[in-house]
């Protein structure tokens, strides 16, 4: 009968407590610890977190640069010369750990470029380690951290943290965990670091969690619907917007807010996923000439990762608008309302040489002019725009006067006002570029009231001395015989 195979028991290097030892077929668990029921969490936007990847066997892992101690003395043993090296003996992620091995006393370091993120909360945890003869001399440094460097390579910010565990303890690497970093403005560059002046420091399953975001203003280009940081728009056109803010970290992010007065329409605050990007649009309609070079700037605020809240940070887009052209015409006509019922009849004539101001919406004057021998007057080759109309009322001949406004028909009736001479205000633009109604009645004075009529003929008086006739006596009546008494 075969036997299955060898069975190893004893204790193997970072071996412990229900360590599963495999040997053959038979697989036998060893007094000690259980493995951790989680694997540790490594990467984020850490490359080569579990320095698996190396360009050999044993070799320095990949994506590291190596900064030896120099000068290394002459007598200085193999086991000490500065070498950065992957070894299988304390790997808590994986198959390796990386470690640097350096002379006694001279620094030998090596260090991994991140995603560099101005403004980003950078949070960072290792597996690291050392031995006891190491740790135990205080003039000895070992030591993991990070570098925040600008692009001139001058150090705006450098966090790092002893190496405190001891390997040669239990066998194994223990996590330490660097408090959160916000990157500097002006940085640049971000590096992992691991630094020693003593064999060894050791490290594995970097774990580094980044919290950021940007942020990009587009305006579109109306004649090719191009979307970029500078645009050209006529004037009373719309100007859109896009703001597209990306999650350029590893933690979701949430309260994106976008805030900008000049835009309307906006959304409220929205949450982004890792590597996931929002565009909102947004418009600034009936863009006007002065609004030329304008530099439109959004804020981007409230944004909070589990790592804390992020600064807020703005972009910006111009424009520049392009004159609106000059095709707008404003006049008519101001006549002689001969009946005074305000309409221009047939037959009433124009009113010459009366002058007459173009205006502003703010009351500017823009341009003045005389009626012609006909009455009428004209105002071409103008923008759009909001405009009034005045007339010289104040000097009127003939003793002519304001007829009354607004009588019936707009094109023929008067648009002026008779207590200020002026047309109400109105706007050019869009679809409508002429106002050729803006007319003005001029009444004669009122005709005379015709003559009091003649009094009626009546009998002259009698002449004066002529004696009046005196009425004939009116006749008394015969009174009636007494009869004579008988004697």
């Amino acid at each position: 009968m075969r036997r299955a195979g060898r069975v190893a028991i004893g204790r193997t290097a970072g071996a412990s407590a229900c360590t599963l030892v495999l040997a053959g077929a038979l697989v036998v668990v060893l007094p000690g610890s259980a493995p951790a029921a989680d694997p540790p969490a490594c990467g984020g936007v850490a490359p080569n977190p579990s320095v698996e990847q190396a360009s050999t066997p044993g070799g320095p892992p990949t994506g590291y640069v190596f900064t030896p101690a120099a000068p290394v003395p002459r007598s200085t043993p193999p086991d000490k010369v500065p070498k950065l090296v992957t070894d299988p003996a304390h790997a808590s992620d994986g198959r390796v750990n990386a470690q640097i091995q350096t002379p006694d006393g001279r620094v030998s370091s090596a260090s991994q470029t991140l995603p560099a993120a101005p403004g980003g909360i950078y949070t960072l945890s290792a597996a690291t380690g050392s031995v006891g003869s190491a740790l135990a001399d205080r003039a000895n440094s070992q030591s993991t951290g990070l570098r925040f460097t600008d692009s001139a390579g001058r150090t705006l910010l450098e966090k790092s943290q002893n190496v405190t565990h001891d390997v040669q303890s239990d066998g194994k690497l223990a996590r330490q965990d660097l408090p959160a970093q916000t990157a500097p403005d002006r940085t640049t560059s971000v590096v992992f670091f691991a630094t020693t002046n003593r064999n060894w420091v050791m490290w594995d399953c970097v774990n580094l969690q980044l919290a950021a975001y940007t942020v990009k203003e587009e305006v579109q280009n109306p004649q090719t619907g191009e979307w970029g940081a500078s645009a050209t728009i006529p004037a009373g056109d719309t100007a859109h917007y896009r703001t597209t803010v990306t999650n350029s970290g590893s933690q979701a992010l949430t309260g994106v807010l976008l805030v900008d007065s000049w835009c309307s329409s906006l959304p409220g605050a929205f949450g982004l996923a890792p590597g996931k990007s929002n565009a909102v649009t947004c418009d600034h309609p009936n863009l006007a000439e002065n609004d030329t070079g304008h530099v439109n700037k959004v804020r981007i605020t409230g944004v909070t990762s589990p790592s804390g809240t992020l600064a807020d940070q703005a972009a910006t887009a111009s424009i520049t608008v392009t004159p609106l052209p000059l095709i707008d015409k404003i006049g008519d006509r101001v006549w002689r309302d001969t009946d005074r019922n305000g309409l221009q009849d047939d037959g009433e004539p124009g009113v010459a040489d009366l002058a007459v101001t173009l205006k502003d919406g703010a009351g500017g004057t823009l341009a003045t002019t005389k009626t012609a021998a006909d009455g009428s007057y004209l105002f071409d080759k103008r923008k759009d725009g909001t405009y009034q109309v005045c007339f010289d009322v104040a000097h009127l001949p003939d003793g002519l006067t304001v007829t009354k406004r607004a009588a019936g028909d707009a094109t023929k009736d008067s648009d002026v006002d008779p207590a200020t001479g002026c047309t109400s205000a109105f706007t050019l633009g869009g679809s409508t570029h002429d106002n050729l109604d803006a007319d003005l009645g001029l009444a004669p004075p009122p005709p005379p009231p015709p003559p009091a009529p003649s009094p009626s003929p009546s009998a002259p008086p009698p002449p004066s001395g002529t004696p009046s006739e005196t009425p004939a006596p009116s006749e008394t009546p015969a009174s009636s015989a007494s009869p004579t008494p008988t004697p």
